[in-house]
This record gives C-alpha cells, structure tokens and sequence, in this order.
C-alpha cells in the first residue's frame, strides 16, 4: 500500500522497483530503480521534528528490503540505505539512520541512531545504537 503521511507526502518510487503489495510504503520515501521490498515490510517517513521538518527515507539502487523489515524516522530524522544493500528479514531500521552501500544487515537485528560504513556485514539478531562502524 502507497500512502501520504499526515504532510501530505507521497512516496516518490522508481517505475522498476518491486514493492510486493502486501508492504506499506509511507510518506517522504524515495525508492530509487532496481529496489525490491518485500512482503509485509514496513517504512514511514511520517513523524516531523518539534519544528516541523522531516527528512526523507531513501532507499538505493538495488537494494533489497526482505519480509517484515520496519523502517521508521523518528522525529522526522533521516534514514539513507545506500546501493546494492540487504536488509533481512524482520530487521528495524529506525532513523536517525544512515547505511552505506554493500551492506548486509542481518535478521531481526536493530539499527538506531547509527552510521554503518559500506561493505559492512551486521550479523542476525545484532543491536547497533548511537554507534559509527567505519567501512
């Protein structure tokens, strides 16, 4: 389901990518060419900060978003996956995010407030919080 956030917002996504129609995709996302989110996934670009800004969620070429991944900005902050990335099953990104290219995040692992260099691996079930991993 495509869907506006409370602003208005309607996510902007590339004629090509795959979204399986049981996922939701909402407000300020940007889903760039050759991106396959799967079922029952998740992403809200939907809360604003206390002066009413929100960034975008924007998801790169070639990524792959698997069953049941959630991802949210919280407080309107910004959530960036790069290029040519994985996110498996049932992981949690929630924003203020930022993931680089080639990185594999594994199932039902977290993400928060975090920058996670490229080629990086997250192996399943990890917690990443307020943390930079270099690439």
């Amino acid at each position: 389901m495509i869907r506006r956030n409370p602003n208005g917002d309607l996510p902007a996504i590339h004629s090509n990518a795959f979204i399986d129609p049981t996922a939701i995709i909402c407000g300020k996302v940007i889903v760039d060419r050759h991106v396959f989110i799967g079922p029952y996934a998740v992403i809200r670009a939907d809360e604003t900060d206390d002066h009413g800004n929100l960034h975008p969620i924007h998801i790169g070429e070639g990524t792959n978003i698997q069953d049941g991944v959630v991802m949210h900005s919280k407080d309107g902050g910004p959530i960036s996956i790069g290029k040519h990335t994985s996110i498996a099953h049932r992981a949690i990104v929630h924003g203020p995010c930022q993931v680089g290219d080639r990185v594999f995040v594994g199932f039902n692992s977290v993400l928060f407030n975090c920058t996670i260099g490229d080629g990086c691996a997250i192996r399943h079930n990890a917690v990443i919080d307020g943390m930079t991993l270099p690439a």
